[in-house]
Order: structure tokens, then C-alpha cells, then sequence
């Protein structure tokens, strides 16, 4: 018999609230890392106050990705290594720094016993995390937890912070730059369009409640056309 969980459709909204400053960072993390970052993100909206220590559980993410325990795991456990040996890249338009570039981790410790991690993230990180005062995008785990490609869980990050105006103007650097793209791609828009951003949208069409077109201006620069669903029905 499987222990795979199916999560009840009534429970699966689950939502996370990301700064829009993490939206727009550089940073490449594999789809393991990505998953203990949201149930990280998770707590911080449902809480309106917090230690600065999340607690990540095997049966969470059992649970919330729909996979068997041994999975869960193995999972939680190559995602936390991952956060614990990367960085992050954060720009500003204001302030002494232009760029920041941050170990997302202090500390990640396994209790023993209880399939349970605890992590605490570099103090200089933790206002991205929490007291969202200021601009941030909240979205469905529901809905970006059905895609598994890390860069196009980003892009969909990046539409949704411009949802509400409808319009996403950027250019293919930056793309490049923020995604961590491959060389590739960063060298040859061509082929970043046809082998990253044409599928990208597909897949966000067809796994998520937006979808997007993208036009290119006379400069280069890229415009997103964000619609939602639910809208586009009324």
C-alpha cells in the first residue's frame, strides 16, 4: 500500500507571502530547496509574530507535495543542505549597497527522532522573511507546488507580483541575470526564448490560475501580458 497523502482539495490553498525584494533576488536553488523555503514562507503568513526559527517537517512536506515518506526525507534533507551551502543576491535602488549577496542559513539542526528540522536563516536575510510591512506577493502553494522546474516557479513568482497591473516590463538580462540561467540561454536570447520563456508560459498556463504572453519593444526590452484566469471568465 502507498503512503503517498492526498491532500483534501478543501485544505490544498495553503498560502505564502513572499517580499517582492525575494521575488526580484538572484538566486538558483534546486526544487528540493525551493519547497523548504515555501513551508518556511508558510509560517511567516500564518503567524503574526515569530522566533526567527522555522521548523520543517518530513510529514509536512509528505503531505504537501503528495510524495511517500521515504521521499519527504530524503527531500527535506537535500533541500536543507542546499540553503545551507548557497546564497543569496538582493539589489536595492536606495542605500549604502547596490547589491547584497547573503548565506541564506546560520543554523540547520535535525532533531533526533522526529523528522523534523529546524532551521534558523542568516539574521541579515530574516527581514525578507518576515514583517512583510512593506510590498509582497502572496500566491498558492496549491497552485505553483503542481510545477517542478525551479525557473519557471520563479517566472511565475515574477508574474504574479504584476498581476494586479497586468503589464511586466523586463529585459532578457536580467532574466539571465536573476534566474541564474544557463550560459546558453544568457548568450542567445533565441534560444532563452525558445528553450526557457515560450515553454515557461505553457507550463504556468496550464498548472496556475494566470497565464501570459510575452511581446518584445523596439529597445529589447520584454512585456509581459498577465491575465487571470477567473477574470478572463467573467
Amino acid at each position: 500500500m502507498s503512503d503517498i497523502v492526498t491532500l483534501p482539495k478543501t485544505k490544498r490553498n495553503v498560502k505564502i507571502s513572499q517580499s517582492n525584494e525575494l521575488t526580484q533576488a538572484a538566486y538558483y536553488l534546486s526544487l528540493q530547496a525551493k519547497r523548504v523555503l515555501w513551508l518556511c514562507l508558510m509560517q511567516t503568513y500564518r503567524e503574526d509574530e515569530h522566533d526567527g526559527v522555522f521548523h520543517i517537517k518530513v510529514a509536512d512536506y509528505q503531505k504537501y507535495f503528495n510524495v511517500s515518506q521515504a521521499t519527504a526525507s530524503t527531500d527535506v534533507k537535500k533541500g536543507v543542505d542546499v540553503l545551507s551551502d548557497s546564497s543569496v543576491t538582493f539589489y536595492f535602488s536606495e542605500g549604502e549597497y547596490e547589491q547584497r549577496k547573503l548565506p541564506w542559513l546560520a543554523e540547520a539542526g535535525l532533531k533526533r527522532g522526529r523528522g523534523q528540522w529546524s532551521l534558523e536563516f542568516n539574521y541579515k536575510v530574516m527581514p525578507f522573511l518576515l514583517g512583510l510591512t512593506r510590498e509582497f506577493t502572496t500566491y498558492s502553494l496549491y497552485d505553483c507546488g503542481k510545477i517542478n522546474s525551479v525557473r519557471v516557479i520563479r517566472l511565475y513568482e515574477s508574474l504574479c507580483q504584476f498581476q494586479s497591473s497586468g503589464i511586466w516590463v523586463t529585459t532578457p538580462d536580467w532574466l539571465a541575470e536573476r534566474y541564474h540561467l544557463p550560459q546558453s540561454q544568457k548568450s542567445n536570447f533565441a534560444e532563452m526564448k525558445r528553450t526557457f520563456i515560450v515553454p515557461a508560459l505553457k507550463k504556468i498556463a496550464e498548472n496556475t490560475p494566470i497565464s501570459a504572453s510575452m511581446s518584445e519593444s523596439d529597445e529589447g526590452k520584454l512585456i509581459f501580458t498577465i491575465v487571470s484566469k477567473a477574470k478572463a471568465l467573467n
